[in-house]
């Protein structure tokens, strides 16, 4: 009885059995990718958003005082904020992260 196998190791079937191993690998990573982001980018998505603050605090000779923060995030926004002794008040500054020219372009 003689074997005319020409492939005695099936190296063709595992190499096919490769492909598809790599192939499944590859959509798995492209799933979880898409339904946790964060696991990319953290700082992007909320998981390691910081925030850090300079204040400063200024009592008058009348007795009012005024309260001004400058609040830093870590996707690049910067915030004024105070108290008027009636409210805190708060306004966008920059984003240090994007584009640094101005709004008006001149």
């Amino acid at each position: 009885m003689q074997n005319d196998n020409k492939d005695p190791l099936n190296i063709k079937k595992n190499f096919t059995a490769l492909a598809v191993f790599v192939v499944i690998v590859l959509l798995a990573v492209d799933v979880i990718l898409r339904v946790k982001p964060a696991l990319l980018k953290p700082d992007k998505y909320g998981r390691g958003h910081y925030i850090s603050a300079v204040g400063h605090h200024r009592e008058f000779d009348d007795g009012s005082s005024f309260y001004m923060y400058t609040i830093f995030e870590s996707n690049g926004d910067v915030y004024q904020c105070w108290w008027d002794e009636e409210k805190w008040n708060q306004k966008k500054v920059t984003n240090y992260k994007g584009p640094t020219l101005p709004d008006d372009n001149r």
